[in-house]
């Protein structure tokens, strides 16, 4: 791939990664389905779902239509295979809910193949920081620096 094929590629798997967040967060499930290949693979904390029929079956009813939250993605760290047609993704997600609270703290893990001039997402690993009750147990030095400006 040239230099400029490999910018286009990264933006444009920016931009699918991206979709993901809106088209869940509005429940649109028409763009949601387009992110997708037939035989989408997500593992969740090391359990899978497996195809796009499984996987929107989930996601549709994982919440009642009237709540909302929102994804909040960090930028993805993307690593193009050399052929131009796979690439791999890293990318930190925050899911805040109606509540204001953070659910999910974790990170996607994605196998992208390119099919035609689209980019698809073909797996995704969604690995979750457990939740622990409480402050951070930071040091005595942290607690100085970092605790008074935190939301302890």
């Amino acid at each position: 791939m040239t230099p400029l094929e490999q910018l286009l590629a990264r933006e444009a798997i920016r931009d699918l990664l991206a979709r993901y967040c809106a088209a869940f967060d509005d429940y649109d499930w028409d763009a949601w389905e387009r992110l997708w290949t037939e035989d989408i693979v997500w593992v969740v904390d090391g359990t899978p779902i497996e195809g796009l029929d499984a996987l929107r079956a989930f996601m549709t009813t994982c919440l009642p239509p009237e709540y909302r939250g929102k994804h909040m993605c960090s930028n993805p760290v993307i690593e193009l295979a050399e052929d131009g047609a796979h690439a791999n993704a890293r990318t930190d997600v925050v899911w805040i809910t109606q509540n204001f609270e953070n659910a999910i703290v974790g990170r996607y893990v994605d196998t992208l193949v390119r099919r035609g001039d689209r980019w698809l997402i073909s797996r995704r690993e969604e690995w979750t920081i457990p939740h622990r009750p409480g402050p951070p147990p930071m040091s005595e030095g942290a607690a100085e620096l970092s605790g008074p400006n935190m939301r302890l």
